[in-house]
């Protein structure tokens, strides 16, 4: 038995990720899935010319149905299913139980453009000028808008639900905390002596970790794959003692408890970070990184810091083959090489471009990083259940106040 599908409307709310699906689904370019997504937006129903199987035919029309299509099904008694379906391609039966035992993986990918990017930032640093920077939060969620849905994990794009308004609420709120901490630093350099100005630095060096926690927390429950959210949930007050400590022994012992309180930080990022319903776990040790991790202390200074991306990228390539996602584990393989030419193209195209080639720059290390992360064994995202966290702006705003970054893994 045969099918002819026909989508009749379309109710999501990511359009460009929606395109790119018909373009998938259906093997047409982009260009084609935008015009037929116009179609269906414009109240005009859209049919597959070509005959599908009773075999693929319910597995599209559920896929379908799952990204906010209206799908309709007709049956063709009298054509022959030898053949048939020769135009489709369902990710539901590809993705949505991957072969992982190929020894490939599932791939992430980044599909955007320098250029894209350039003329978002453009646009962006223009609007935040003529409102006095107030568009900044605005700006910020486009551009993150843009690089989740253009990131793609097994052929799915993910995507971003912040949006500018949360995280400006979230900087008024944050406000009279930052105007009272300068007022404290000002007020204690005046009358306070160099005692309590060190305190209050001790203060903001202790808030930090708990504002990366709330920070960390609002950008997962804003992230999505496959309609499923992500979810954090570590508490500030662990990650405040891990990083308390962590910099006090690390002082106190030269630099040589740097590997523990590495590998600890990594394990609290990592295990407290969900997909759905699915926890991420790390089996990372300290001592399978301390003899490394001193050599290459001395040959970072020999090298005149050379070294170092050497080691950053064994360290990446550890922490992310430690790192697990239900039966699954991520693999990461970049080498030392791969980075310092990465790097060195990028260090030239900011400059032979007098800065004006960042954006070439961030697409260029999306691109890197995506091209070389896959995860590989038992994972079955038809399994993972959506459980919903709660999480504001308020951390996220606060840490780009102080300028303090919050980027994992």
């Amino acid at each position: 038995m045969s099918h002819q599908i026909t989508l009749n409307s379309w109710f999501g709310r990511d359009p460009h990720l929606a395109a790119g699906k018909i373009a998938t689904v259906f093997r047409v370019s982009l260009e084609q899935g935008k015009t037929i997504l116009g179609q269906l937006q414009d109240g005009r129903e859209w049919r597959f010319e070509q005959k599908i199987s009773d075999q693929q035919a319910g597995p599209a029309a559920a896929y379908l149905q799952g990204l906010g299509f209206q799908v309709d099904l007709k049956s063709l008694d009298d054509m022959d299913d030898a053949g048939t379906g020769a135009g489709l391609e369902t990710e539901e039966a590809t993705d949505a139980s991957p072969d992982t035992d190929s020894g490939n993986g599932l791939p992430f990918a980044f599909l955007g453009k320098g250029g894209e990017l350039f003329g978002i930032l453009a646009t962006n640093g223009l609007k935040t000028i003529f409102t006095l920077g107030v568009y900044h939060f605005w700006a910020k969620t486009k551009v993150r808008h843009y690089m989740w849905s253009n990131t793609t994990f097994a052929g799915d794009h993910f995507s971003y639900h912040g949006t500018g308004k949360e995280l400006f609420k979230g900087f008024l709120k944050i406000l009279p905390f930052i105007i009272g901490f300068v007022a404290l630093i000002m007020g204690a350099q005046v009358y306070g002596g160099e005692a309590v100005v060190s305190l209050a630095q001790i203060l903001f060096f202790a808030l930090i970790p708990l504002l990366m926690v709330k920070a960390w927390r609002y950008r997962l429950s804003r992230t999505a794959w496959r309609g499923i959210r992500f979810s954090f949930r570590g508490k500030g007050k662990t990650a405040t003692l891990i990083y308390l400590k962590g910099m006090f022994l690390t002082a106190l012992t030269l630099g040589l408890y740097g590997p523990y309180f590495q590998v600890q930080s990594e394990k609290f990022w990592r295990e407290n970070s969900y997909f759905g319903n699915l926890q991420g776990r790390f089996t990372g040790d300290a001592k399978d990184i301390f003899g490394k991790y001193v050599l290459a202390v001395f040959l970072t200074v020999v090298t005149l810091g050379v070294y170092w991306i050497w080691f950053h990228a064994y360290l990446k390539r550890y922490y992310w083959s430690h790192t697990k996602l239900g039966g699954a584990t991520f693999r990461f393989t970049a080498t030392g090489g791969d980075w310092f030419l990465l790097n060195l193209g990028n260090f030239f195209l900011l400059l032979f471009t007098l800065g004006l080639g960042y954006s070439w720059v961030a697409v260029r290390n999306q691109k890197f990083f995506t091209g070389h992360l896959t995860l590989e064994g038992d994972f079955n995202p038809d399994s993972v259940i959506q459980e919903m966290q709660q999480s504001g702006a308020m951390g996220e705003e606060a840490l780009d106040a102080f300028d303090v970054p919050v980027d994992i893994g």
